[in-house]
C-alpha cells in the first residue's frame, strides 16, 4: 500500500508540475498534504467538463443561471453540445453571439467552454445546414457491407485472399 500511495504521488507530482494552469502558473507538489488539497480543489483542466445540452431557445440570462450553477456544483467547464429541440437557430448571428457570450462568461466565472460542433445526428449534418445546400451529398459517405462467409478449412490458411 505505501507503494501505491509513493507512486501516486510521484505521478500527480510529475503531472501536476508539468501542466501549466490556465492563469499561467504551475503547480508543485512535494507532499500527501499537497496532493490531498488539489484532490479536495482541483485547478480547472483537472475538473468535469460535461456535455452542455442547448435544446430550447437559448439567452444570456440562461445562459447565466447555467454556468453559475455548473460552477457551484464544481464544474471546470463544458462543451456546448446543441441537440432537437433547439430553438435558436443553428449557425445563426444569435448562435454565434451567444457562443461568444458562453466563452466570455466562463472565462470571467473560471470556467473553460468548448464547442461540440455538431447538431443532430449524422456526423457532417450540420443541424440540416449540408443535406439543404449540397443535395447531393444525401446518403454519401463510408458505409459497412456485411458478407455473410463460411468458416474457411483449416489446411485452406493463406489460399484465399479477402
Amino acid at each position: 500500500m505505501r507503494t501505491l500511495v509513493i507512486l501516486c504521488i510521484a505521478f500527480l507530482s510529475g503531472t501536476l508540475t508539468s501542466n501549466a494552469f490556465a492563469s499561467g502558473e504551475q503547480a508543485t507538489v512535494n507532499s500527501f498534504d499537497q496532493i490531498n488539497a488539489l484532490f479536495r480543489n482541483p485547478p480547472v483542466q483537472f475538473r468535469s467538463a460535461p456535455l452542455w445540452v442547448w435544446n430550447d431557445a437559448m439567452s444570456k440570462e440562461k445562459i447565466d443561471i447555467m454556468l453559475k450553477d455548473m460552477k457551484s456544483q464544481g464544474i471546470g467547464g463544458a462543451f456546448i453540445h446543441p441537440r432537437p429541440g433547439l430553438i435558436t437557430p443553428y449557425l445563426s448571428d444569435e448562435w454565434f453571439a451567444l457562443v461568444r457570450y458562453s466563452v466570455d462568461k466562463g472565462k470571467q466565472l473560471g470556467m473553460h467552454i468548448w464547442l461540440y460542433d455538431e447538431n443532430s445526428y449524422p456526423s457532417g449534418f450540420a443541424g440540416g445546414h449540408v443535406p439543404a445546400q449540397m443535395p447531393e451529398s444525401w446518403n454519401q459517405g463510408q458505409g459497412l457491407k456485411m458478407t455473410r462467409a463460411s468458416r474457411l478449412p483449416d489446411d485452406a490458411a493463406g489460399k484465399y485472399e479477402i
